[in-house]
């Protein structure tokens, strides 16, 4: 159905990586693996103080000293996804997990970089088998969450978010991508509450604010939608789904043109995301614009052909609205 989407934030175990067991040290004083240890020990602490390249540089030492070190090729990975560099993350996962099975993290970075290549499968095996390995990986709970959501069970994600959030009640993410399922299934009050308790945890969640909004717009609450996307853009100015949404909500109140121009602000931030172009399609039919609406319409399709019956329908029901006007 082609409306006003919500995304969830998708969180990789990469971002909560192992430690270096407490023994590597001990047990290889003097060997190559203990030179290995301290350089994974040393990347460690420039990932926390987000220095990702001289993190990557350390772990890179780390594996010229030992190249079995399934440790310092999850942490390499987990650096390289703060980078954006998915392909290289995802071949240090791999590896990770080639050298040790049971690593239940490496399962889940692995499952978020194929979440981003849209084998949602891939990702809820992955995930499966992460919580088979470790039950109590919040992380695991909450990606394959978000997988089950993409694929429709939505019942299934809920549960997944809930068992995420009871093992780590403080993860502004989980409590935002619950309640993007909770609107979803149509619960928009459950979904405010989600979304308004993320932004207790992290008053600068851009995203959250955004998703609040579009339930609010769901539940008829146009005003306070407004309000939430304003913030959401005044936090982040190129979070396209903002623009997208607010265009809705303005079109909705009868200001289109600058719904016009906000539906173009998301469309130049995310050419690849196919909902603006139906909705501005939309827009510019109801303007006159008949032309540059079935450009719209042919391009939201070539992005997303699954959305031809509900665009068609939309289209149906707009010039019905134009012919009752003339």
């Amino acid at each position: 159905m082609l409306r006003v989407i919500s995304k969830c934030l998708l969180v990789l175990a990469a971002f909560a990586f192992p430690e270096v067991p407490a023994t590597a040290l001990g047990q290889a004083q003097g060997s190559l693996e203990a030179t290995a240890a301290s350089y994974v020990d040393r990347g460690n602490s420039s990932f926390a103080k987000g220095e990702m390249d001289r993190a990557i540089a350390d772990f890179n030492l780390a594996l010229e000293f030992n190249p079995r070190y399934a440790d310092a090729f999850y942490n390499r990975g987990a650096a390289r996804c703060r980078k954006g560099d998915w392909d290289a993350a995802l071949a240090d996962f791999d590896r990770a997990i080639q050298l040790q099975p049971r690593l239940a993290q490496a399962y889940v970075g692995r499952g978020g970089i194929r979440f981003r290549k849209g084998d949602l499968d891939g990702m809820l095996s992955d995930c499966s088998k992460a919580l088979e390995l470790d039950p109590r990986l919040a992380e695991g709970w909450n990606n394959r969450g978000l997988a089950r959501q993409h694929k429709g069970d939505l019942d299934g994600a809920v549960a997944d978010y809930n068992r995420s959030i009871q093992l780590k009640p403080k993860v502004a993410a989980t409590y935002n991508n619950r309640g993007v399922a909770r609107n979803l299934k149509g619960d928009f009050d459950g979904a405010i509450r989600d979304q308004t308790q993320a932004l207790k945890l992290d008053p600068g969640f851009a995203e959250a604010y955004a998703d609040r909004g579009s339930a609010r717009m769901a539940k008829g609450d146009a005003e306070g939608a407004l309000a939430d996307l304003n913030q959401a853009i005044k936090l982040n100015a190129n979070l396209s789904k903002a623009y997208f949404s607010r265009a809705f909500v303005l079109s909705e109140k009868g200001n289109l043109i600058q719904a016009l121009t906000d539906y173009d602000q998301a469309i130049i931030l995310d050419p690849g995301f196919a909902d603006p172009w139906g909705r501005r399609g939309l827009l510019k039919l109801r303007l006159g614009q008949e032309a540059e609406a079935q450009r719209d319409f042919d391009q939201c399709l070539r992005l997303k052909p699954a959305l031809k019956q509900s665009l068609e329908r939309l289209v149906q029901a707009e010039r019905l609205q134009l012919a009752a006007k003339r």
